[in-house]
This record gives C-alpha cells, structure tokens and sequence, in this order.
C-alpha cells in the first residue's frame, strides 16, 4: 500500500507509528518495529480503495433556485418523473433518467415499473422448467406450472418483448402430464379395485 497520497494510514495503536504495509492485507498482526508492542490491525476492504471523488455540487444564492431535498444546493437537474428540482447530490441516473429518491422508490416498489425493476420474474420459464427438467417430478410440478400459467400469463415482466409460446408449451405438457398421471392412477385404482374383489 502507498501510504504517501492515502488519507487513511495503517499506525501503531500504541505509539502512532506509520506501519507501512505494501499489499491489500484484510488483517495485520506483527510487531511494531519503534516500540515492539503486538500490533492486530482489522482493515476493510475500502482503506485500500481509490477515494471517491465527490461531487462538485454548488451553493444556491438568492437568485437561483434550490434543491428540494437540500436547499442550501443550487438547483442543476429537474426529476424526470416528478419534476421536482434538484442538485446533482439529490439525483439518481437510472437507465438513462435523471430522478429523484421517492420517485425511484415509488416506480420500483409501488408501481413496478419495468424500467426500474432490479431483476425480472421470468415466470414462463419457470413454468417451462417444471414441466421438462423436473418432469419425472410431473405429478407435483405440472399442477404448479398450471398455476403459474392462470397466475401470471399476462403480465409483462420483463424490459424486452417476448414470445407467449414458452406460455403455450408448458400448457401443453403440463396437460399431458396431467392426463398421464390421471389414466396411471386410474388404471392402478381399478387394478386393486379387481384384486380386492
């Protein structure tokens, strides 16, 4: 580590001694080589980390409008959903729009906009797994892909178009299945039926 242009500096808990350290270590246990007492030293990740350089967000004066989420912040950016003013601080970019914190929260959790969702529920290959990959598991898994179909066949999940026919292909074998199931349990049903009788 080039403690020469770091703020922050590995020292001697005891006598304040520069401990020069020239690898990302997570922890330190030597001996202090000016007052010879035990040095255990836990570092994070982030001391060996670049600073982060902040933002140059500027002072509003009387004549400028400010931030409505720091007003003493001149006001640079407006929300692309609200409208609101805010200064680069108060500004979040998320897929090409500059909005402003209640705004990314409410798209992403109370409306559920596609656009800010972290991640998609790609339930149509979820139904598609249960009836293939776990179709020796059918008599479980092809009612579930059903419910998944009823449930979820209309939402738009995800950010790009996609086909309905992975929809159509679990329906198909997930009836199948089913079919399946029902003749084997009922041509064992009658089986025992005769036998007992």
């Amino acid at each position: 580590m080039k403690t020469e242009s770091r703020e922050a500096l590995l020292q001697c808990p005891i006598c304040r001694n520069v401990l020069s350290v020239n690898r990302e270590v997570m922890a330190l246990e030597d001996e202090c080589p000016v007052c010879r007492s035990a040095v255990d030293i836990r570092a994070f990740p982030r001391l060996f980390r670049e600073p982060i350089k902040r933002l140059e967000t500027k002072v509003a004066d009387e004549s400028e409008s400010a931030c409505t989420f720091f007003p003493d912040l001149k006001a640079e950016k407006v929300c692309d959903a609200c409208g609101c003013l805010m200064s680069l601080k108060a500004t979040v970019l998320w897929g090409g729009d500059e909005v402003c914190m209640p705004c990314l929260h409410r798209l992403r959790e109370e409306d559920k906009s596609l656009k800010f969702l972290p991640k998609a529920n790609l339930n149509d290959n979820r139904a598609l797994v249960l009836v293939t990959l776990l179709a020796p598991l059918s008599l479980i898994t092809a009612p579930l892909a059903l419910v998944l179909f009823f449930r979820h066949r209309k939402e738009q999940n995800s950010i790009f178009p996609r086909g309905r026919w992975r929809w159509w292909l679990a329906l198909v074998l997930a009836m199948i299945s089913i079919l399946a199931w029902t003749s084997i349990l009922i041509a064992w049903a009658s089986l025992i039926l005769e036998e007992l009788s």
